[in-house]
This record gives C-alpha cells, structure tokens and sequence, in this order.
C-alpha cells in the first residue's frame, strides 16, 4: 500500500485521480485544506490523515475536518515507516 503526501488542493486532486482505493493519504502544508475535497467526494475517513500542526496552523476545526484523523510528527514517520512507495503530490 502506498503513502500519498499531499502539499496543495491541487496536488489532492491530480493525487484523487491516480491513487488506488487502498492506498493511504496523508495531507499536509497547504494540502490540509483538501479534507474538504476529500469529503466531497465521499471518500472513506479512513483513508486519509491529516498532518495535526498544519491543520491547526490553518485554523481547520474538527467539524472541517470530520472523521478524519490527525497525525503528530512521530505519527508522520511511522506512516512513512509503513507504506511503500511514497509519492508527493504537490501541483
């Protein structure tokens, strides 16, 4: 199972089209602003991380961002730890 790295809206939206169900998302820097895409397009919450720092930093509120998990720096290298390959998406 892949690690997907996403750094912009954009880069969620090239990554949306290319990643198999399976694989993991992990949205971070600006790209935390895609949990709203990632809604949208109904997919599962599960699927998907969001880096805890940034999403704070860009003031995205547990209601933005729903079932969707947070991840601290130790989380963000135990994923890479866990996944191969790790692909960056930034757009």
């Amino acid at each position: 199972m892949s690690l997907h790295l996403v750094f912009s809206d954009a880069g969620l939206k090239s990554c949306l089209l290319r990643r198999h169900p399976q694989d993991l998302v992990l949205m971070l820097d600006d790209g935390v602003y895609g949990c709203h895409r990632w809604h949208q397009a109904n997919l599962p919450s599960s699927m998907a991380r969001l880096l805890r720092t940034d999403a704070e930093a860009r003031g995205i509120s547990a209601v933005q961002r729903g079932a969707i998990e947070t991840v601290d720096y130790d989380g963000f290298v135990e994923l890479t730890e866990a996944h191969s390959p790790i692909i960056s998406w930034k757009d």
